[in-house]
């Protein structure tokens, strides 16, 4: 059988018959290898841009220059948790059970604080305190200058997100489907509202005008109450999960499920327009007036506020966190083990500073997910499995790529009337 499809030009399907499933929970992350690309948020601060990579390191580079400055080896991957700067210290945690507190200038360990499992979350720090998940099912409360812990909270499942504060009160999703409400400074449980799907939130859930924002991979955006955790609404916003939390920026939702699509909403949940391409794309960054989201077809694109592309900057490797920028230029993490400096205006590179090590492995953005396909007519059942590039769906059919992504799936399909659509290969499969 074809691995780009099975004869699917032979006959024509309504989407109705299509159904997407996830055959499992999201588990990409540790299927990533080791090697030299980046993996997580850029941090640029006061001259200085830090970052992690998979071959263990955290860096602190010159961003005028690209001069290392310093670097840090933890004992495991930095992947997706990124760096945070308080107080004259960088916050940032490794796949080696440790979440480490660095000095600023020189790169020297302050004080590392050991969980039962990998830390992929992104700390948030606020008055004095540091939070965090671990893959250990908990919630973190650290005192952010001493590294003792404070509290802790305990959920079902895995904590890969990044939490936010506001208002003195903590958010932060899990992967027992759950997202959470807690009191930050005692850690108490003030409430909690189920979906129906992993809540990752690699992203900070933003807090705006009384509500919060987050998505799960049961496919859904979410708008709660912030006090009480009452549904506001909820909008469907793909078919592939969603990873990240939206960006809440002047009035409206940035949000990129992970089907190759980033939309534009207005907080009550109504899509302005939707920006396509046909890989996943990552999380944007809004600088200056324009919006900057990289992709896994290794491009970072500069979108305008209406939804327009203005221009693209190509990496040789996939760029799936955010970028930084600052003084006119912009900081780009790629696959390819280097971080770009490039010039806005111009679009020129600046420099670039390549990490120690070759391209890691990096798995299918949804290998999790089947595409059923039921067609009906005469004779047995009969069930296949194959590739399907979803691309070739049109644009806006319910139920199929709505996007149009182009991101290959595995699909099962069952059908009647054997032999005319049944492939040599299928009895294999």
């Amino acid at each position: 059988m074809d691995d780009a499809g099975f004869g699917f030009e032979e006959f024509s399907v309504e989407m109705g018959d299509y159904e997407v499933r996830q055959t499992g929970m999201f588990d990409r992350l540790w299927k990533i290898g080791t090697g030299g690309s980046i993996c997580g948020l850029v941090l640029e601060h006061d001259g200085t841009v830090y970052f992690g990579s998979c071959n263990y390191n955290v860096y602190a580079v010159d961003a005028r220059t690209g001069r290392l400055l310093w670097k840090f080896r933890t004992k495991e991957r930095v992947i997706n948790s990124s760096p945070v700067f308080w107080g004259g210290r960088i916050y940032v945690g490794s796949f080696d059970y440790n979440m480490y507190c660095l000095d600023a200038k020189g790169g020297k360990l302050i004080w590392k604080y050991k969980t039962e499992g990998e830390i992929s979350s992104t700390p948030c720090l606020d008055r004095g305190k540091v939070f965090f998940g671990s893959k250990d099912r908990n919630l973190y409360c650290l005192d952010a200058v001493k590294g003792s812990l404070l509290w802790k909270f305990g959920t079902s499942e895995q904590i890969l997100g990044t939490p936010a504060v506001h208002d003195g009160r903590l958010f932060i999703g899990s992967f027992d489907r759950n997202f959470y409400c807690m009191d930050a400074t005692s850690g108490r449980l003030l409430w909690k509202f189920g979906t129906q799907g992993e809540v990752m939130g690699l992203t900070p859930p933003p807090v705006a005008g009384g509500a919060v924002y987050f998505a799960s991979f049961d496919n859904f955006l979410y708008a709660l109450d912030e006090k009480s955790g009452r549904m506001l609404w909820k909008v469907r916003t793909g078919m592939y999960g969603s990873s990240s939390s939206p960006v809440f920026h002047e009035g409206c939702l940035y949000h990129t499920p992970r089907d190759g699509t980033l939309l534009k909403m207005t907080p009550d949940g109504e899509i302005v327009w939707k920006f396509t391409k046909n890989e996943m794309l990552g999380y944007p960054l809004m600088h200056g007036g324009r919006i900057y989201v990289g992709c896994e077809d290794q491009n970072l694109y500069c979108i305008s506020l209406d939804g327009r592309e203005l221009w693209k900057f190509r990496t040789e490797g996939a760029i799936l966190l955010r970028s930084a920028a600052s003084g006119g230029r912009i900081f780009i993490p790629s696959w390819d083990c280097n971080l770009y400096a490039v010039d806005l205006g111009t679009r020129a590179v600046l420099w670039k500073f390549t990490c120690e090590g070759s391209p890691s492995y990096l798995p299918p953005a949804n290998e999790l997910f089947e595409v059923s396909v039921k067609l009906t007519g005469e004779g047995t059942e009969e069930e296949t499995r194959g590739r399907y590039d979803m691309g070739n769906l049109e644009e806006g059919q319910e139920g199929g790529a709505f996007y149009k992504s182009r991101i290959t799936y595995q699909v099962s399909t069952q059908y009647r009337e054997k032999g005319k659509y049944q492939s040599s290969d299928d009895d294999d499969l």
